[in-house]
């Protein structure tokens, strides 16, 4: 049970989101052709623990028709290639209260309107946010900026809730005026938005066997070996419900072994995987997120952009 003490609850989203609008900053300077997408996730993930936070979920470098949940294996060597859209979507928590935001950054003046599109779309989006307005609402702005820029939203990827160590808590606020949800914005609720804007299909699926993003699902079932046992336990301490990646368990074990028992430890029903998203018919994808906190006299407060005032 959260006892926190609202105010307190109010301070650690604010600072999460200092610090995440901080890092997104220097995230866009560290993103050039030719650089290790490994070495940008731990430059991010490095400085949200120096600036006094903790990673909510691993940092996700999304390139082109990817569009979420690729984030660095250890040792990876994908590196950033030329004339590429890249996203790089960024949790940070204090204390499990969580700031949730994105940027992309385009290596093509040709990409510029299509990351425009998704830049505008959230500006506007934050505009109409507020108690009692319909997520459907939200999506419906989204939908029709993108539509007047000439590009698609991606219809099965949303803006959601946030929770006490949960980056999806329930609510899914959608890209487009979906009818069948049915939620409205509530005083006291921190949500995320994010529009997803594409050249393609406007939807995505996952990459069969290329999971890198999991979390935890259960704490008890199948029976366990050692090393899962010893995995499974130092995910439960370090992470919670947060999700997580292999690299932040290197020091646990060899690389082969911890991939072997994520994979299995998953099959047994302890882990969620998420599997890399791509754009269906292979558009490019951009996207762009900032979080909000609604207090509980009803001002909009977007956590991670101080220069945001609503």
């Amino acid at each position: 049970m959260n006892t926190e003490e609202p105010s307190n609850i109010v301070e650690y989203y604010i600072k999460a989101g200092e610090i995440a609008y901080r890092v997104k900053k220097s995230a866009s300077r560290l993103v050039k052709p030719g650089v290790k997408i490994l070495e940008v996730a731990e430059s991010i993930e490095r400085k949200i623990r120096e600036l006094g936070g903790l990673p909510a979920f691993p940092v996700n470098i999304s390139i082109n028709e990817v569009a979420a949940h690729r984030t660095p294996y250890i040792n990876d060597t994908e590196v950033i290639p030329d004339a590429s859209a890249v996203k790089v979507d960024i949790g940070v928590h204090v204390n499990g209260y969580i700031a949730d935001t994105a940027v992309t950054v385009v290596l093509d003046d040709k990409l510029i309107p299509l990351a425009e599109a998704a830049r505008n779309a959230l500006m506007k989006a934050l505009k109409v946010i507020g108690p009692g307005v319909k997520f459907r609402d939200i999506g419906k702005t989204i939908e029709t900026t993108a539509r007047k820029a000439g590009f698609k939203v991606i219809k099965n990827l949303s803006g959601h809730s946030l929770g006490h160590y949960l980056i999806h808590s329930g609510e899914v606020i959608p890209n487009y005026n979906d009818p069948f949800i049915l939620g409205r914005f509530r005083a006291g609720g921190a949500y995320a938005i994010e529009p997803f804007i594409t050249t393609g299909k406007g939807m995505v699926k996952e990459v069969k066997g290329k999971v890198q993003i999991y979390s935890l699902k259960r704490t008890k079932g199948k029976p366990l070996n050692e090393s899962e046992h010893k995995i499974l336990s130092e995910i439960i301490q370090r992470f919670k419900t947060l999700p997580f990646c292999e690299r932040w368990l290197a020091d646990v074990g060899s690389t082969l072994d911890l991939r072997a028992s994520l994979t299995s430890l998953a099959h047994k029903g302890y882990l969620n995987q998420y599997p890399v998203l791509v754009e269906i018919g292979g558009g490019l994808v951009t996207q762009f997120e900032e979080t909000i906190l609604i207090t509980n006299d009803g001002a909009v407060i977007v956590t991670t952009n101080p220069e945001i005032h609503l």
